[in-house]
């Protein structure tokens, strides 16, 4: 006689084992079915563990190399690939405009979401914000702080930071010894957001450390989040969670807190400082805190927004900013020539007198052979390469000769568009600045299809300081300076959301006197 106990019969372990393996393999059985022959996406080519489970991004970020994964897949089945069950990336530059546009925009999908800064309160910061209602406006309020021309004003900042370093620089030079040449533009990099947004240098480089292991902090989180954000939004609190079971990795979290706490503590100050002073200086969160005193309240903006701004400035826009200045250096290092055919014309330009030092943004501009070399380094090596994931719209999207319906997410990476050969040409993967010089149309053509910072109503609002800085630097060291690799090993790359480069270890040697 059976006994019932509730509503289950009594069962040997066995038996309950095998209903539970029979019910998951019954499950997946129907779910991975489903997925391939039924679902919405079906029809988008790609393989078959992308298309069941988002664990296959998730491992990518794990691995680093998402990137290439990437490529591969184009390569291997066209322009549209579904790379989740929900999402498809596009390699197709044409794409562009009807997925980053500036009319009626699309939506972010809740992948930016693990990267929002907590602690600070007000509206987010615009890389997370999803509502593009939200963000535009606050866009509309801070833009003309970003722009080139207000940027500009700030230049003596940039070239009191590039003297130190050029002093610093001097030092390894005139030693001989090898160093960790990449960590180094990193160093600059934080010490010029430092100095543009608050006045004054973090202190990177007076004391020739990683400042509050600020770097070694962020780049020990980056992977462990970057995991966590390809993650199906309902676990990513358990996965946030389980740092506390890995110590270093929860110590490196807590100190990338120390950098919103630094945020807080600047952005306090510098309101401090408004209210007893008879002149505002012009540093960027001076500037922002003046908005905050005359039209914050109308506005609705506040010292948390101020805070979110700079938050987001140290968290992306030191780093985003030094891995395009290493990629640069490092494929003017392996490509001896064109390391010398852009030293000769900057040498030139300065004998000439249009370029001086400190160099100005407006003077270097005007040297195309640099220009074309700094554009194919970002080009080839763009700082941000993922597939910026949007949300389709109410009609769908129509990419690839294919339908993308409503609310299932669509991206492009730039690591795979800027590879597209129709473009950039057969030559697309590798490096070749003479493809920037052969025709102001083909220009054109490229420019359309970078992604380096974005498109549309998204491009990174902190674009006209990176670049500034990316130009004023290159060419003031290769005038003073011959930088080399001390090995013949290529450098280590690995994807964490920013791409990690590492081991750049070089040598320097002046080319003018002191």
């Amino acid at each position: 006689m059976t006994t019932v106990h509730g509503l289950f019969p009594d069962t040997d372990p066995k038996g309950w084992a095998a209903i539970v393996s029979i019910s998951f393999i019954t499950y997946y059985i129907v779910w991975i079915t489903y997925a391939r022959t039924l679902h919405p996406l079906a029809k988008i080519p790609g393989p078959l563990w992308p298309a069941v489970s988002r664990t296959w991004l998730m491992y990518r970020m794990y691995a680093g190399d998402m990137e290439i994964a990437s490529r591969a897949l184009h390569e291997r089945y066209g322009p549209l690939v579904r790379i989740a069950p929900n999402e498809v990336t596009c390699s197709d530059p044409e794409a562009i405009p009807r997925i980053y546009h500036t009319h009626r925009p699309l939506e972010k999908t809740d992948w930016y979401l693990a990267f929002r800064p907590v602690g600070i309160g007000g509206r987010t910061d615009l890389f997370t914000e999803l509502n593009e209602k939200n963000h535009a406006d606050l866009r509309k309020i801070v833009g003309p702080v970003y722009s080139l021309s207000n940027i500009l004003k700030n230049e003596d900042k940039e070239d009191e930071c590039m003297e130190l370093f050029m002093k610093i620089l001097g030092e390894f030079a005139d030693d001989g010894e090898e160093f960790d040449f990449g960590l180094w533009l990193e160093m600059y990099a934080y010490d010029v957001v430092g100095a543009m947004f608050t006045g004054k240098r973090f202190g990177f480089l007076e004391e020739r450390r990683d400042h509050g292991n600020y770097i070694q902090a962020i780049w020990r989180a980056m992977p462990f989040l970057s995991v966590v954000a390809m993650a199906p939004s309902y676990i990513r609190p358990l996965l946030q969670t389980s740092a506390l079971l890995f110590p270093k990795l929860f110590k490196a979290i807590l100190a990338v807190d120390d950098i919103r706490k630094t945020a807080v503590r600047e952005t306090k100050e510098t309101m401090a400082r408004a209210e007893e002073a008879t002149a505002m200086s012009n540093d960027i969160i001076s500037q922002l805190t003046t908005i905050v005193h005359t039209r914050g309240e109308k506005l609705n903006f506040t010292d948390k927004e101020v805070t979110s701004l700079m938050w987001s400035a140290v968290i992306a826009g030191a780093d985003s900013t030094s891995i395009a200045m290493r990629a640069i250096f490092y494929f003017m290092m392996k490509n001896p020539s064109v390391m010398e055919k852009a030293q000769a014309e900057v040498d030139a330009a300065f004998e000439k007198g249009t370029l001086r030092s400190p160099v100005q943004y407006s003077q270097v501009i005007t040297l195309p052979y640099l220009n074309a070399v700094i554009k194919e380094s970002m080009r080839l090596f763009p700082s941000f390469q993922l597939p910026m994931p949007r949300v389709a719209p109410l009609a769908g999207l129509e990419l690839g000769g294919m339908h993308v319906p409503q609310g299932y997410r669509v991206g492009m990476n730039a690591g795979v568009v800027h590879y597209n050969k129709e473009v950039f040409g057969s030559d697309a993967s590798e490096f070749n600045p003479e493809r920037w010089l052969e025709s102001d149309e083909r220009n054109r053509a490229m420019d359309k299809a970078t992604l380096t910072f974005g498109a549309g109503t998204r491009t990174c609002i902190g674009k006209n300081i990176s670049l500034t800085e990316i130009y004023k630097l290159v060419p003031e060291l290769v005038h003073r300076f011959t930088v080399k690799m001390a090995h013949d090993r290529p450098w280590t790359v690995r994807n964490t959301t920013f791409i990690l480069q590492t081991d750049v270890i070089c040598t320097l040697n002046r080319r003018t006197p002191l």
